[in-house]
């Protein structure tokens, strides 16, 4: 029987060596974990769905691997934290003829990509003999045979999402292909697509909109597809510009570890709108309770991510799955809300109603952000249902008084401008919000007060 097998590491440390067993239907994927790993205390977070501060809860956790799901995976499939550090849509595709791998070969395109994951992780081909791999894979029960792991492609990066993209480093005012010893700002760079015209110009546009309403954003601007100086294979649309991400998960140092509510949750990532664990109430309780941050901390980080849900709202951003919310671990161990990211107007392009996730397990699909969805939420989290509503009509009236005028001001074509307004101003929290201000106004002439959504 032949084993693909592959170290896994979180940045300089071996964290488990991640096996596949068997093919097709009966394959089993299993992560072994390195007990100098597992066993330190001190060590840097690998997930925070593998993470207890109770030390023997924490070593039950991790010896009795062979039945725990968090380490295990049937069917070809990698566990949940591995298949979402996979590569989606046309790069996912591109990658597949670069390795001449298969498109359900998940273990051969996160060995492709190995050098060059989301956060801190890293996979290497493993060099086992025969008696070494028999014994940490079926305990000398079966004869195996290694079978050889091409080494990572050099310049393959895993970005998830259905966009086209490319890994880049920004130098001296160029964009190039990312390269092991290319010095400057990582970036991913999202193209123009021929589906949605002007997409690279709608998001800049988003993100600049979700940050005027108080959310912290990633850092992004626009940039001219001739200072790419690197191959890319895609379609693309008719602009000329595409938008900059710059990568919080890279820095001066190297990489810095982060994950999304997927891996955290563990949920693979064909279930990421429809699993039950997967709702806005279920990741904000984690940042609230789950993660053993400071109760004001906790808080705020749930505060503000009910907040970007507003937005996406107001936005007609349908899309803001789990794997469209995340942490980061700037220092290896202490989780922060990361920013938000693929924040994307489609209301631009597109009419629709509510979001791509419950709010509270077993909820109503498709639900707006009303005074009734948002006592559930609370009810959910155990916020504060007063300081949540002050939250959100803060964000509802910074956006009231803003979005027009950059909305007009944008460089989106007239019809673009057009919906994205319409949608906008229809929004119930919108809507009332202008009431209450326009009430307000009435009672006290010109002396206006900012108006009450939720009460």
């Amino acid at each position: 029987m032949n084993v693909l097998a592959l170290d896994i590491y979180i940045g300089p440390l071996r964290a488990g060596l991640l096996f596949q067993y068997g093919t097709g239907s009966t394959a089993i994927t299993r992560l072994i974990p390195d007990e100098a790993f597992w066993s330190n205390p001190a060590s840097p977070v690998f997930s925070w769905s593998a993470t207890d501060d109770d030390a023997q809860r924490r070593e039950i956790f991790w010896r009795s691997y062979v039945n725990t799901p968090f380490f295990n995976a049937e069917g070809g499939r990698l566990p949940a934290f591995f298949q979402n550090l996979l590569p989606e849509g046309p790069l996912r595709r591109h990658l597949e003829q670069l390795r001449g791998c298969g498109p359900n070969d998940h273990f051969d395109m996160l060995a492709a990509c190995g050098t060059d994951l989301p956060g801190n992780v890293y996979a290497y081909p493993a060099h086992l003999d025969a008696q070494a791999l028999a014994g940490v894979v079926t305990q000398h029960h079966d004869a195996l045979e290694m079978s050889v792991t091409a080494d990572p492609l050099p310049d393959a990066t895993s970005l998830s999402g259905v966009q086209p993209k490319l890994a880049l480093v920004q130098q001296q005012g160029r964009y190039v292909a990312r390269t092991r010893d290319a010095k400057g700002t990582h970036i991913i760079a999202k193209l123009p697509t021929a589906e949605f015209a002007l997409l690279p110009e709608v998001e800049e546009l988003s993100l600049r909109l979700a940050q005027a309403a108080g959310v912290t954003v990633c850092e992004a601007w626009l940039a001219p597809m001739d200072e790419i100086v690197a191959e890319q294979p895609f379609v693309l649309g008719e602009s000329r510009q595409f938008l900059a991400v710059k990568r919080f998960d890279r820095g001066p140092e190297g990489h810095i570890h982060c994950e999304d509510f997927a891996q955290i949750l563990r949920i693979q990532p064909e279930e990421k709108y429809t699993h039950p664990a997967a709702s806005y109430a279920a990741m904000a309780r984690t940042l609230r309770e789950g993660m053993s941050l400071p109760a004001e901390a906790g808080e705020g980080a749930a505060e503000e991510l009910i907040r970007r849900v507003m937005v996406n709202e107001m936005l007609g951003n349908y899309d803001a799955h789990v794997k469209n919310f995340g942490v980061l671990y700037r220092d290896g161990r202490t989780p922060e809300l990361s920013p938000a990211y693929d924040v994307v107007a489609y209301a631009a392009y597109l009419g629709g109603r509510g979001h791509a996730l419950r709010f509270v397990p077993g909820g109503e699909k498709q639900a707006r952000l009303n005074a009734q969805t948002l006592r559930r939420f609370c009810n959910a989290t155990g916020m504060f249902e007063t300081r949540v509503r002050g939250v959100l009509n803060e964000a509802v009236g910074k956006a009231c008084e803003s979005w027009p005028q950059m909305i007009a001001e944008s460089g989106l074509l007239e019809r673009q401008k057009q919906n994205l307004l319409k949608h906008f101003e229809a929004c119930d929290a919108v809507v009332s919000w202008r009431a209450r201000r326009a009430a307000g106004a009435k009672r006290r002439a010109l002396k206006s007060a900012p108006g009450k959504v939720f009460e």
